[in-house]
């Protein structure tokens, strides 16, 4: 199957895992929260933990062992042990393949942080929501509820929680193909679970870092994070078929990929003996994906077919529907091969329904290319052209245009064969009358198909020029978009936190001498915004904020929104003179508070906090920036706990 990238996006990727987020000596540090350390010192609090952190080792044992303590009353009365064992319960649940009742017990959760009013536990429910989400392959619900849990969790301070979250929108973000966004999260979450000390996390991190670099084509970096997640894993003291059968999978298909077979078999042989080993029937239609996939190929196809049927057979009776999709394209390559197109047809056009209504573009893609050669295979030649097309445009949108040079090769092979069939049906004809014909009339035929050749080949020449100059300009006006769209808010329209990372380390450097306030503002109690009047409201209160923010800053001022109901406004200011702040900091506290926000579901009166960095130079702000960001939110937080709608200048 073709592969969708090239190595031209290594450096971009290594260039967010450079990132550091440092924390200042001085730096006043926020209060954490952790569930895990809450409960370390209470009666029953380590066995409870010892059961959460092992539930994928031995699901039944640790559901017997919660069940006895429940029975005890161990659990009721304390919210901690009562949000852990619907936490343990979970996970054991969807070990053991029981959607439904994860389902009821990731809404008991839920509920049960709504009713007691308590954030920390709602982030909880909102996180295991999005990850079941995931898990069924609803990308966009899945996206909505870990981005409303990233924003609890941030606000709760919260690591443990938030690492989490993040390594879930980055597995959404990479099957989006959103590489930036995915490395981004995994190297946030990584140092949230090392500053958290929970190295039995760092080894998921590791896997999914890997398997993305094995899209972009890093083969060295996957089997390098690969083989990390494997050694820390096997150290661990919660080893657990799920885990072993995803570390052997992107093994087996990373060695594959450097055309070490004999590597890649062992680690497909080790994956399949695992699955079976589990009895559990989403890991061995896991591990037969990644069968089929090594055998196909190496066109094996009579090994393939029996694998690819019985991963078909099994994918039904599982919620993730990615293996079954893959897998029918399995089918799809073997009927192909066999010279049964027409087969070879159904199974991709399913396929392609299947990855359309799961939205994983990855795979989608795959789809389109395979279909392109079904119909070469039926002689079909522009409907291949077409498909082939749609696979290219699903590329170049993500891509630009990396794959310029293979579409116009493809596309010249395809024209190039069906003006082969024309060419030969007009010889057969030809040959046909040559045997009525004497030899001057046989040859002046033959002068006249070369000129009909020539004038032929001379116009696909000039189309194709054509063609080329009309799709650089649409890709040029592509890439604009694209970079547009890459460091703009969608909501509100303005700049978004990548736009401002990069002004502070490749703009603002040329202004050294410039003084500078970091201002991160925060909508007060926005989540009962959304809880009372629906997410429609939230984002026209986001929209007017920002609105009535723009209206507020001068030029040369930078704003942006920094994420969920948080905006950062980069503040430019006469002198190192923290006394005139007071006033403009209220104007924008002002701005907000004073009218009312129309929306259709009522005229809500919205405050904001503000927390402010004192002035400095922009060499220091370039510098610090990090640090400055965590002084900036440490006022913050003070601000709201002053009772918010107020501002608050870091004291150092």
């Amino acid at each position: 199957m073709n592969h969708l990238l090239r190595h031209s996006l290594l450096p971009v990727l290594l260039l967010f895992f450079c990132g550091i987020f440092s924390t200042a000596a001085t730096a006043a540090k926020p209060p954490v929260f952790d569930l895990l350390d809450e409960i370390a010192s209470i009666e029953h609090g380590p066995q409870l933990t010892a059961l959460y952190l092992g539930a994928d080792k031995d699901p039944e044992g640790t559901l017997t062992a919660l069940e006895q303590l429940k029975s005890q009353g161990v659990i009721d009365g304390n919210d901690y042990f009562k949000t852990i064992y619907y936490l343990i319960l979970y996970n054991v649940q969807f070990v053991l393949s029981d959607v439904e009742a994860a389902e009821k017990t990731t809404k008991t959760l839920y509920q049960f942080g709504l009713d007691s009013g308590q954030d920390w536990i709602v982030a909880e429910g909102l996180t295991i929501k999005g990850t079941l989400a995931a898990r069924k392959s609803e990308g966009k619900k899945a996206l909505r509820l870990i981005e409303q849990a990233i924003s609890l969790a941030e606000q709760l301070h919260y690591d443990r929680l938030l690492a989490r979250a993040l390594n879930i929108r980055g597995i959404i973000h990479s099957r989006s193909l959103a590489y930036e966004l995915a490395i981004e999260d995994y190297q946030r979450a990584i140092k949230l679970a090392e500053t958290t000390n929970n190295s039995d996390f760092v080894f998921k991190l590791y896997s999914n870092i890997s398997v993305l670099y094995s899209m972009v084509e890093d083969w060295p970096s996957a089997i390098e994070y690969n083989k990390k997640a494997t050694e820390l894993y096997l150290k661990s003291d919660n080893v657990s078929f799920e885990y072993l059968v995803i570390l052997y999978s992107n093994a087996s298909n990373n060695m594959l990929e450097i055309n070490d077979i004999e590597a890649a078999t062992q680690y497909s042989e080790k994956s399949i003996a695992v699955a079976r080993e589990s009895n559990n029937n989403q890991l061995i239609v896991n591990a037969l994906m990644t069968q089929t996939h090594l055998l196909i190929s190496q066109q094996l196809f009579a090994e393939a077919e029996p694998v690819a049927m019985e991963c078909v057979e099994l994918a039904k009776q599982v919620h993730d529907q990615l293996p079954y999709n893959e897998c029918l394209m399995g089918l799809g390559e073997v009927s192909l091969f066999k010279g049964d197109s027409a087969t070879a047809g159904d199974y991709a056009n399913n396929a392609m329904a299947g990855l359309k209504a799961i939205d994983n573009q990855d795979s989608l893609l795959k789809s389109y290319e395979l279909l392109a050669r079904v119909y070469q295979a039926q002689q079909r030649y522009p409907e291949a052209i077409e498909q082939l097309t749609t696979y290219y445009e699903g590329t170049q949108k993500l891509l630009f245009n990396q794959r310029e040079e293979q579409l116009f090769a493809l596309k010249a092979l395809y024209e190039g064969q069906l003006q082969d069939e024309k060419i030969a049906l007009l010889t057969a004809e030809n040959e046909l009358k040559a045997a009525t014909l004497d030899k001057k009339e046989l040859q002046e035929r033959i002068w006249l198909l070369a000129l009909a050749i020539l004038a032929i080949g001379l116009v696909l020449l000039i189309r194709r020029y054509f063609l080329s100059e009309k799709n650089i300009d649409s890709l040029r006006t592509s890439n604009k978009s694209l970079y547009k769209a890459s460091n703009n808010d969608q909501l509100t329209g303005l700049h978004n936190r990548r736009y401002i990372e990069h002004f502070i380390h490749h703009e603002l450097t040329a202004f050294p001498n410039a003084y500078y306030c970091m201002l991160m503002i925060d909508c007060d109690n926005f989540k009962k915004v959304n809880d009372n009047y629906g997410h429609d409201t939230g984002d026209i209160v986001l929209t007017e904020i920002a609105k009535r923010l723009s209206n507020s800053i001068r030029k040369g001022d930078v704003l942006v929104r920094w994420g969920g109901e948080e905006f950062i406004i980069l503040l430019q200011v006469d002198e190192a003179d923290p006394t005139s702040l007071d006033e403009v900091l209220s104007r924008f506290n002002q701005a907000i508070s004073t009218e009312a926000v129309i929306t259709p579901a009522a005229d809500l009166v919205v405050t904001v906090s503000i927390g402010a960095s004192r002035p400095t130079t922009a060499k220091r702000l370039v510098e610090e920036w990090d640090s400055i960001l965590k002084l900036a939110d440490t006022a913050l937080y003070q601000a709201k706990q002053a009772g918010r709608n107020c501002a608050v200048i870091a004291e150092k």
